[in-house]
């Protein structure tokens, strides 16, 4: 045993102290997420509820006295849903075709300026959201980009899909470029120059080798770029707002036929929904939104994406 004789433990006790350390901490996480939960059950079936005239004006068919103030009923939620899903994934396929390659050339070559790059996608996943959103405010609003906009007939700020895109775009592709790297990093160059030297091309040594070996980690990197897509809040907030406040001429006919005008981003959902009263409407959302989370964090284990993130 460990003692106060100095007796030295074996490798194999560490390894088993240290693992029962690690499932003891899970356990407690789980728990205290549990209890936090089930401590604001209440809040999902309220006695009575009580909307101020806004809300009356603005959200008419949230049902009272149902689980989860009539989220699972409400048509609502489920636009909002499809809009959050839909704007995710796109946002997750245009990081992925300009970060993956972007990822290779920075694990492979000495790129003039290749510092200051790491160093600005780093900043940008600790830079709070919302300043992120602040910045694409004055980029779209004002200068070149705006008077682009206005010669071509549309406004990207406060828009449907491309607003929101361009507003997880920025972190999503931080979050998705670290991992595609760190998965190129992970296998050894040297297969490469083999397959060169045995007379395949770049492109032929890159497609049958590299990219079978960095596989895991480019999916899970995928997934973790949709997550982060998924979980934005303060870029797209002040960078959009919230649809259900915005006259129907800001919206186009398409989005109209197809009732997204009557949605709004999940995150963003929730807050208007906490915002305006409808406390168990948003905690529904919520608990939604930390149920998709835990299960993609579960699916980026179970690839092996694990070791290339965290």
């Amino acid at each position: 045993m460990c003692g106060e004789r100095r007796v030295v433990c074996s490798p194999r006790l560490q390894a088993r102290l240290f693992v029962a350390f690690c499932y003891a901490m899970s356990v407690l996480l789980i728990l205290g997420s549990c209890w936090l939960f089930l401590s604001n059950a209440d809040q999902l079936v309220p006695a009575k509820l009580e909307k101020p005239d806004a809300m009356r004006g603005w959200r008419t068919d949230t049902l009272p006295k149902t689980f989860a103030g009539g989220l699972w009923k409400d048509p609502y939620f489920w636009r909002s849903a499809n809009l959050t899903v839909a704007t995710s994934t796109l946002t997750a396929l245009v990081a992925a075709i300009f970060g993956i390659p972007a990822a290779y050339a920075l694990s492979r070559y000495r790129i003039p300026g290749r510092r200051l790059i790491e160093v600005l996608f780093s900043s940008v996943i600790v830079l709070p959201a919302s300043s992120v959103g602040l910045c694409l405010i004055v980029l779209f609003q004002y200068g070149p980009l705006y008077r682009l906009q206005e010669t071509l007939g549309f406004r990207v700020a406060y828009s449907l899909f491309p607003g929101i895109v361009v507003a997880q775009l920025v972190l999503s592709l931080a979050m998705g470029l670290s991992a595609w790297r760190a998965a190129f990093e992970a296998v050894n160059p040297r297969f490469e120059q083999v397959a060169r030297s045995l007379g395949s091309s770049a492109w032929r040594a890159f497609r049958t080798v590299t990219l079978p070996a960095a596989k895991p980690g480019l999916v899970a990197g995928f997934i973790l770029a949709w997550v982060r897509a998924m979980a934005e809040f303060g870029a797209v907030l002040l960078f959009c707002g919230t649809f259900g406040e915005l006259p129907l001429s800001r919206f186009s006919r398409l989005t109209q036929a197809i009732g997204m005008h009557q949605a709004d981003f999940l995150p963003v959902a929730m807050w208007a929904q906490i915002e305006y009263g409808n406390v168990e409407y948003g905690f529904g959302i919520a608990f939604a939104l930390v149920a998709i989370s835990g299960v993609s964090v579960y699916a980026i284990h179970r690839i092996g994406g694990k070791g290339y993130l965290w």
